[in-house]
Parts: structure tokens; C-alpha cells; sequence
């Protein structure tokens, strides 16, 4: 793990250096390959990598353009990071340092070399340098619309002149589809993601908005076509890296944690009728409700994020829990505080047919923490009505 950090690490400082360099006339037998990399294990690395590589033998020159470099050292990093408000820019790296980095990860590499004419690969190198310079290099990083692979096929088209016809089929996939086939293999990282992301996800994307995750635009590529031929030549494997080795025993998975932990602590508490047991849980649930309805507010209503709002996870993750909270674990509850367990109890029992028809909405794992939610709410309110 470490070596892989330094490796990376490593290539990013490099980028950060690396300057563009002098415009140059490219040779007649310079290639020019839109690189793809697989999925990696880390969280930032789970939908893979597009880059671009210029190689021209004759001038010795080649170097990968990556517009997925970001600036640790940017004032307030993790709150523009959050606030979808993080810089990112485009840098230039050596062909050898950028294999070293992905083999170090053992990620795979793929290229495709474009069917460019000299013309056509001057118009794109021209446009990747000037790009390149300081006062051009930066763009807000926007994870669906305005990434790596869409920077790559934009500029791609710019140098062309929009003139290329994708063909990629239209499989009626939404944003939501599209993201859980890389998810799966994290549970945990799905279901989070997936509640703190919005309904806007959704909705259906076009063939052409598939291309915002490097897979789909390196298949788009071999469908593509440019002035009547295929823009791109046949998919070569640059590196194949080991098949990963997935881990995920379905009693790890949240589904199941969430769906037995209900069903022991309902169970428990009817049995036990155990005060301390029913305050702890209420002071877990309604902590972690409260502080995770926070994130869902924050994400939603003051961030750059195109697809946090609306959130209907929101009706059972609220902030007001953290109010609610406070006087949940006196001995008297306080009339307003009822009334706001009456609105609490209906919005939790709102959220299970938001799921059955706003689907995913509200994650399917998260319905028996709904359910143990709700109950647990259940027994304050008829605490408040025995007295």
C-alpha cells in the first residue's frame, strides 16, 4: 500500500513540474493514442482513467496530456473538494513515468491510435499545449460532466471540429446504472454513495453522456467514425494487469448487517423492555441520522454537485435528529418534540415507498435501518402518550 502511494505520489509530483514545453511541428509518423486505465482499488480510482498520449519518435518526444491532476497544496483542499469547488488541471507527464505509476498499481493500460491525417494530429497536439499553459491549464472538476475522459473526447472533437459521428448503442442506462457497475464490488462504497447522492441520478443519459467513465468512451472509440472511416484503430493492450481478487462475503455486505442488526434489536428490545438499551440505541441512531442528514444538507443546498439534490434520503436522515436527540434521553419529553416524532414517524414510513418507486432513491440495504428507526422512534412516542 505504501509503495503504491509513493508510486503515485510520485507521478503527480512529476506532473505538477513538468511543463508543457515548446509548440513543435509533429513528424509525419507521429502517433497519437487515447489511453485507458482500469479501475483501481482506491476509492478516487474505482471508475478507471483516460489520458492522452503524443508520441513522435522522430523528435524524441512522447508524452502523456492528463487533465486528472489535482494540487494538495490548494488553500482549503478538502473543503472545495467536498464543495465540488476543487481545481484540477491539465499536466504533462513522460509516457515511461505514466506506465510506472499504473504498473506499480497493477492497473491495466489500453490505447487506441486515432486515424488522424498530419493536419489533424497537429490541430490536436497544438490544442493539448496551449491547454497546457498556466493560465488555461485549470478547470473545476465536475465528476459526471467535466472530468478526465470528458476533457479528453471534448478537445478530441474541438480538433476535429465536432465533426465526428458516435455510434455507441443506446441502452437506456441512467447515471445510477452506469455508476453501480464499478460499485458493486464496494458494498459500503455503493450504499454511501448512494445515499448521499440525489434522485438527479436517475434520470436517463444519452450514448453520449455514457462517456463520461474512461470504459465507455474507449467503446465508443472503436465505433466512432471521422470523415466516413473508423477514427480509431484496434484496441491494443499496452499492459494487462492481474484480474483483482474480489472479497466480498455477503456477510460483510450492508444489506445483511443492516437486515440482522434490525432484526436482533427489535427482537431485544420487545423481550428485554431494557431502558439503557433503548437510549443507547437512540443516542447511535439519531447521532448518526442527525450528522448524516448534515452532510446530505451541505452536499444538496451549498455545494457545486450536480446530482445531490433533490435527496430523499433526507427523510430519514435529518439534521433535526441531533435537536430531537438532546431531549429524546431526558425523562420528560417536551410537547414539541412529540409533534416532531409524529412528522419523524410518517416520513420514515414515507421512505419505504419512495424506495419502491423512486428506486434507488432510498438504498435498498438502508430500509431495516429505516424499520429500526422507526421502531425505536415508536417507543418514545408512546412513552410521551403513557404519561
Amino acid at each position: 500500500m505504501i509503495h503504491k502511494m509513493k508510486s503515485l505520489f510520485f507521478l503527480l509530483l512529476l506532473s505538477f513540474f513538468c511543463l508543457p514545453g515548446q509548440a513543435f511541428t509533429l513528424s509525419d509518423n507521429a502517433e497519437i493514442s487515447i489511453l485507458t486505465c482500469s479501475p483501481g482499488t482506491e476509492l478516487y480510482s474505482l471508475f478507471g482513467h483516460t489520458a492522452i498520449r503524443i508520441h513522435d519518435p522522430k523528435n524524441h518526444y512522447d508524452q502523456v496530456f492528463n487533465y486528472g491532476t489535482f494540487d494538495f497544496q490548494t488553500p482549503h483542499f478538502y473543503l472545495k473538494y467536498a464543495q465540488g469547488l476543487l481545481p484540477y488541471q491539465l499536466t504533462n507527464t513522460s509516457f515511461r513515468n505514466f506506465m510506472n505509476a499504473y504498473l506499480s498499481e497493477e492497473r491495466s493500460v489500453f490505447a487506441q491510435k486515432l486515424k488522424l491525417d498530419s493536419m489533424q494530429k497537429q490541430t490536436l497536439f497544438d490544442l493539448l499545449l496551449d491547454n497546457s499553459r498556466e493560465e488555461n491549464r485549470f478547470y473545476l472538476y465536475n465528476f459526471l460532466f467535466d472530468n478526465c475522459t470528458t476533457r479528453s473526447r471534448d478537445i478530441l472533437l474541438k480538433s476535429t471540429s465536432g465533426k465526428i459521428e458516435w455510434r455507441m448503442a443506446d441502452t437506456g442506462k441512467n447515471f445510477w446504472n452506469l455508476l453501480d457497475e464499478y460499485l458493486q464490488v464496494s458494498p459500503w462504497v455503493q450504499w454511501g454513495i448512494h445515499t448521499i447522492l440525489g434522485q438527479r441520478g436517475n434520470r436517463r443519459a444519452t450514448p453520449f453522456q455514457y462517456m463520461f467513465l474512461p470504459d465507455y468512451l474507449m467503446s465508443g472509440l472503436t465505433t466512432a467514425h471521422y470523415n466516413g472511416i473508423q477514427l480509431a484503430e484496434n484496441t491494443e493492450i499496452i499492459y494487462q494487469a492481474p484480474k483483482p481478487e474480489i472479497n466480498n462475503p455477503w456477510y460483510r455486505n450492508p444489506l445483511f448487517i443492516f437486515a440482522a442488526g434490525a432484526a436482533l434489536l427489535i427482537f431485544a428490545l420487545c423481550k428485554l423492555k431494557n431502558k439503557i438499551l433503548l437510549n443507547t440505541l437512540t443516542l447511535i441512531l439519531f447521532l448518526f441520522t442527525g450528522i448524516l442528514g448534515c452532510l446530505i444538507v451541505f452536499l444538496g443546498g451549498f455545494t457545486a454537485h450536480p446530482i445531490t439534490a433533490p435527496n430523499w434520503n433526507i427523510l430519514w436522515a435529518n439534521p433535526l435528529n441531533l435537536i430531537a436527540l438532546f431531549f429524546l434521553l431526558k425523562k420528560s419529553i417536551p410537547r414539541f418534540i412529540f409533534i416532531y416524532l409524529n412528522i419523524y414517524l410518517t416520513l420514515l414510513i414515507t421512505a419505504i415507498p419512495v424506495w419502491l418507486f423512486a428506486r434507488p432513491a432510498v438504498p435498498f440495504a438502508s430500509i431495516s435501518l429505516i424499520i429500526l428507526i422507526f421502531y425505536i422512534s415508536l417507543q418514545h412516542w408512546k412513552k410521551y402518550t403513557s404519561v
